[in-house]
């Protein structure tokens, strides 16, 4: 009897530790399920909003970081976003099949921004005019100097095709300082000075502009290098933070730019009295069929009184003034849901 009950007790404790084993397996993989299901919710909502950062290189110990972007998930800016985007199919993209339009639009206030076709690539021109101003600036931060430095314009270059012609320019045979230049580059968009910058500064200096901010440097000496809409922007993003250039240098990189000529592309879509700091950029060449392509861009930022946002807009076709009206049309719809929704 004795024996009988002790085999009880045994089996008793047997089942009981049983019991507790199934229910911590039946606990644990419940757990890594779930867990599981739980880690790929987190990454497919950390994808949702992942952000982009720009880190300096050149540093042993530290990555000092130079931009930080974060998708927002507004329903008010999703909403805004949603109306501009239907508005530029509808009255623009829908009338103007035969012309690329790849825009990139960032609220400068908190940080969202969208794109169209913001990943594909153009031409950028002109537009490479910023990143060669920014490396001048870079360098007088450390070599104030160089905007009195002295050069000759004594050998004219190759003639370059430009729709948009400077409405002054430097002077065959005159010495111009590298200030002087450097306006002449940026507000009358003048070929010959930008020559001259280009062929007065180490190329390391223009290669450590892009290499910092992280975006592949087109071949200078190659007309058909190509950028897209998106990486372009940075250029305005980082003179707007002053996250790159310190504050006084990205001031006047931007009030520069604040001086532009060209007035037909975001210039003529938002008020007159709305200042904008921007450049332009245009491009002719000759497809394999022999058909002329023209290209023209512009971006900027516009200092909207409560909400200043960067607009960049690249167009390929084969008419300047339209071109030029679509990229008027895209900057005034983008204002006027600005100031509807004053976000």
């Amino acid at each position: 009897m004795k024996n009988q009950d002790k085999r009880e007790s045994h089996q008793k404790v047997f089942f009981k530790y049983l019991a507790a084993l199934v229910l911590a397996l039946f606990l644990f993989f419940s757990g890594f399920y779930f867990g599981k299901n739980k880690i790929e919710e987190n990454k497919k909502e950390g994808d949702a909003t992942r952000g982009t950062e720009i880190r300096q290189s050149g540093y042993a110990f530290t990555s000092p970081l130079l931009e930080c972007e974060v998708d927002s998930g507004s329903p008010i800016l999703k909403a805004s976003e949603l109306k501009i985007k239907q508005a530029i199919q509808s009255e623009v993209i829908e009338k103007n099949p035969n012309v690329n339009i790849s825009l990139y639009y960032r609220d400068l206030r908190n940080g969202p921004w969208f794109g169209i076709n913001e990943e594909n690539t153009y031409s950028p021109a002109s537009l490479l005019k910023v990143p060669l101003m920014i490396a001048y600036y870079k360098y007088s931060e450390h070599n104030p100097g160089i905007f009195e430095k002295e050069i000759a314009f004594d050998k004219a270059s190759p003639e370059f095709f430009q729709q948009v012609n400077p409405k002054d320019h430097i002077e065959f045979g005159k010495t111009y300082t590298v200030s002087q230049l450097m306006e002449f580059m940026i507000r009358y968009s003048d070929n010959e000075a930008t020559n001259l910058l280009f062929q007065n500064i180490s190329q390391k200096d223009l290669a450590l502009v892009f290499g910092d901010l992280g975006i592949s440097m087109p071949d200078i000496y190659n007309i058909n290098n190509t950028m897209s809409v998106k990486d372009y922007a940075t250029f305005f993003r980082i003179l707007y933070n002053a996250s790159y250039l310190n504050k006084d240098t990205s001031e006047q990189a931007l009030n520069l730019l604040s001086a532009v000529e060209f007035k037909n592309g975001l210039v003529a879509g938002v008020p007159k009295d709305i200042p904008i700091s921007h450049k332009f950029g245009e491009r002719e060449s000759l497809s394999s069929d022999k058909q002329i392509i023209r290209q023209l861009h512009d971006c900027g930022i516009v200092y909207h009184s409560k909400r200043p946002y960067l607009i960049c807009v690249m167009t390929k076709g084969n008419n300047f003034e339209n071109l030029s009206s679509i990229i008027a049309k895209i900057s005034k719809i983008i204002y006027e849901q600005v100031e509807i929704n004053n976000l």
